[in-house]
């Protein structure tokens, strides 16, 4: 459980500056669209990837 929530974590951090860098890097205005897009769609799995192993049971719990 501890595990998953290290993990969990560190996914969520990823998550939160790939999308700050999304809307606040300047070295992003000069990438091409498919760059930013990488970027988003990056923080975005993240973010739902850290939420899942945050809110799912663990085995023990089951």
């Amino acid at each position: 459980m501890t595990r998953d929530r290290i993990i969990a974590g560190l996914l969520l951090v990823v998550a939160l500056l790939s999308l700050a860098a999304s809307k606040a890097a300047p070295f992003l205005d000069d990438a091409p669209l498919a760059a930013r897009t990488a970027v988003v769609v990056l923080g975005v799995a993240c973010g739902l990837g850290g939420v899942w192993l945050w809110l799912r049971r663990s085995p023990e719990q089951q």
